[in-house]
């Protein structure tokens, strides 16, 4: 249901009415503090800047009720930037330094509108997550001070100090606006408060005007007095900037600036897309941040022409307006038109607003930074996110924002390194006998790799390996070592396949892995490393090259690196598989319940001789026999779609392949492949039968036998997956 055309006018307004006080106070906060001649074409860049960014987003954003203005958290740069063009002409007014703020203004809103676009258009809408939450909330906590500093000046038109606090004076043109700034702040306690500022407002400036009037002082008197504000110029505010002024502008005076420009525009990126997130939260639905970028963009671009002050998204006024029934892009329009008519009304009505009431905004918006990220915060952050947020401030009091800024930088990437640093790079930390290969052997020597399975330890990685964690990955394979004879190990499994990336710092500390193990005396096997990873290791020559006592291999996949290890095991032990080759009478003799039965067992069985790549059967096939593996090498292979063949197991002489089908009677579910020439021993399900009736006792044998395979597949796999858990 829409909301009534009364509402949005009413919400549009009082925005409005908001938005232009805001704008005149931190007008005198960046220029007149720096000279009053500067007061005028201060508040056009505040309200031009208000205007366009508020007209852009009511019209092109995809939220209709959107309010964008320039944001107050962009103040501190700018006044550094204003206060340093000042000070290069001198520290002394002319059309020269008027004419270089006004364009450094235009440029910096130019810049930060092309690189808002230039976001939006390269679809990076979610950078602001990449940007330390405790730094973002030490910023804003700056902002809070320099804010309520900036109002005691701009209310008591000088600078405050701590003898200030004693001057009768500076206490008596300070208090109301403190005092107003609370009861705004108290204001917002109330359940119902959308009309709490505006009121409140109108309400100060009936008070003072009343107490004016009762004591007889005039509008002079009060000016010269300090009540209210003194520009030095009035009259039209537009045009901001006339290209006679062109030629007396000192362009290295805003060159001198770009550090200021860039932060500006990597601070407009970080409140629109912080703010469009709120903003969701209000629509109820998802905004398109890479769309939002765009219309700031383009926005800003047009705004800078024009000598406006940059402007995004603002959340608390979006919030604002939707809670006074502003739903419609008509709140928005009403707004700018306001602020149209603020700008072609001239700087005479900036006169009649009271000094108290351009300072105690500033104090508001100040104290409210520092209630949510002082006082709120406290409660909400870690401790470690606390501390950062405090010293950030600290360091904002007796230096600047940037350098407040830069050191929460510094500080938060110290604490990530030390935080991350603390989390195991060991993913899963497992051994041969729970995590075997994928080959299937015989039974007796699966059970012997098993009992042997301690030598092989398998470490799992993840996460970035950097020089905190990979020499945390050291010590944790020394403390192996040291543990005694039973965490001896004599292979090294590493696998890379959860590492999102190894640091190059991290090279040195693998090196010392390098000369552990030939210290110690283990292999080490690395698996599943990205390319960049295993060029670096090569690199640093921690790979051996050839036949040596103590080798460093890299493999592909977990699997083989673990094969390579049990190829390795029972080679020591004068077992190598890969010259096991079984005839069907040594098969039989493992199942027959009697010697004299295997001759005539034989008969139940069929040999086969495959050559490499011949299929044994594919997925979907009838199960209908069960096969014996008695040389070579055979495969099981699944095919995913548009992907390529994946090896899902290998059986050597000795293993059993198949059975399942033969008790379940459904279809093959894998294809098998012949990888290298093999002899098979295959017995089809009504041999298998007819051997029952025959042989009963050898044929309970065989159903022992797989019974026996199966178990030590289920409890490995068991194991396996308990590691996991």
């Amino acid at each position: 249901m829409q909301s009534s055309h009364l509402a949005n006018i009413v919400s549009g307004t009082l925005i409005a009415l908001v938005n232009i006080s805001v704008a005149v106070s931190v007008a005198a906060l960046l220029f007149a503090q720096t000279d009053p001649r500067l007061m005028v074409p201060g508040i056009a860049i505040l309200l031009i800047g208000t205007l366009i960014t508020g007209l852009g987003g009511s019209l092109f954003s995809d939220f209709n009720a959107v309010i964008c203005s320039p944001r107050n958290g962009l103040v501190p740069v700018f006044a550094v930037m204003v206060s340093s063009i000042y000070v290069s002409f001198g520290s002394q007014y002319s059309i020269g330094a008027e004419a270089t703020i006004i364009v450094a203004f235009m440029v910096t809103t130019l810049i930060t509108g092309l690189f808002l676009l230039l976001l939006g258009r390269l679809q990076m809408g979610n950078l602001v997550r990449y940007i330390p939450y405790p730094v973002t909330g030490g910023f804003f906590a700056g902002i809070g001070y320099i804010f309520v500093e900036g109002g005691l000046t701009v209310a008591a038109s000088q600078e405050p100090t701590l003898a200030s606090f004693t001057d009768g004076g500076f206490v008596q043109l300070v208090t109301p606006a403190v005092v107003l700034a609370l009861c705004l702040i108290a204001g917002k306690l109330f359940r119902d408060n959308r009309l709490s500022v505006p009121l409140i407002l109108l309400l100060s400036i009936l008070i003072f005007y009343g107490v004016l009037l009762s004591s007889g002082m005039s509008q002079e008197e009060a000016s010269n007095n300090g009540l209210l504000p003194s520009i030095e110029s009035t009259g039209a505010l537009v045009p901001i900037f006339h290209f006679d002024y062109l030629q007396q502008v000192n362009w290295i005076a805003i060159s001198d600036q770009l550090s200021g420009i860039v932060v500006v525009a990597l601070l407009c990126s970080m409140m629109l897309l912080l703010d469009v997130s709120g903003i969701e939260l209000i629509a109820r639905d998802d905004l398109n941040p890479d769309h939002e970028l765009q219309v700031m963009g383009y926005t800003n671009i047009v705004n800078s022409f024009f000598g406006g002050f940059p402007g995004v998204h603002d959340v608390s006024d979006t919030a604002l307006v939707d809670r006074l029934g502003g739903k419609d892009r008509l709140t928005g329009i009403v707004y700018a038109l306001l602020v149209g008519a603020a700008i072609f009304a001239g700087a005479e009505f900036m006169e009649i607003v009271p000094t108290f009431i351009l300072g105690g905004l500033l104090i508001y918006v100040g104290l409210e930074f520092l209630i949510d990220w002082l006082w709120k915060a406290r409660d909400e952050l870690p401790v470690s996110d606390y501390v950062v947020v405090i010293l950030i401030l600290i360091v904002i009091i007796f230096s600047d924002i940037l350098q407040g800024v830069t050191f929460g930088f510094f500080v938060a990437i110290i604490l990530f390194v030390i935080n991350y640093s603390q989390l195991s790079v060991i993913k899963i930390e497992t051994n041969g006998s729970d995590h075997a290969s994928n080959v299937d052997r015989d039974l007796e020597t699966r059970e012997l790799l098993n009992k042997e399975g301690n030598r092989i330890l398998i470490l799992i990685l993840q996460g970035f390996i950097f020089f905190g964690t990979a020499d945390k990955l050291i010590s944790a394979i020394r403390s192996r070592i040291m543990d005694g004879d039973h965490s001896r190990f004599d292979y090294l499994v590493l696998d890379f396949h959860h590492v999102s990336q190894l640091d190059t710092s991290a090279i040195v500390t693998f090196t010392k892995l390098a000369q552990l193990s030939e210290r110690i005396g283990f292999h080490i096997v690395i698996s599943g490393a990205d390319e960049k990873s295993i060029k670096q290791l090569v690199k640093h020559r921690f790979f051996t090259l050839g036949e040596q006592k103590w080798e460093r291999n890299y493999k592909d996949q977990v699997d083989t690196a673990v094969d390579w290890c049990e190829r390795r095991i029972l080679s020591d032990m004068n077992r190598n598989d890969e010259d096991h080759n079984l005839e069907l009478a040594d098969v039989l003799r493992r199942i027959a319940y009697a010697e004299e039965d295997v001759k005539m067992l034989a008969d139940y069985f069929v040999v086969e001789n495959r050559k490499s790549g011949e299929y044994l059967f594919k997925e979907g096939d009838r199960g209908e026999s069960l096969y014996f593996v008695g040389s070579g090498t055979v495969i099981v292979v699944l095919k995913i779609p548009n992907q390529q063949e994946q090896i899902l197991r290998k059986y050597k002489a000795g293993a059993i392949l198949g059975e399942m089908a033969i008790y379940t009677g459904e279809n093959r579910t894998a294809s098998v492949r012949i990888e290298n020439d093999a002899t098979l021993f295959r017995l089809d399900k009504e041999k298998m039968e007819a051997m029952g009736r025959t042989f009963p006792a050898s044929t309970a044998a065989l159903h022992t036998y797989i019974v026996k395979v199966l178990s030590e597949r289920l409890s490995r796999a068991n194991r396996n997956l308990s590691r996991y858990i």
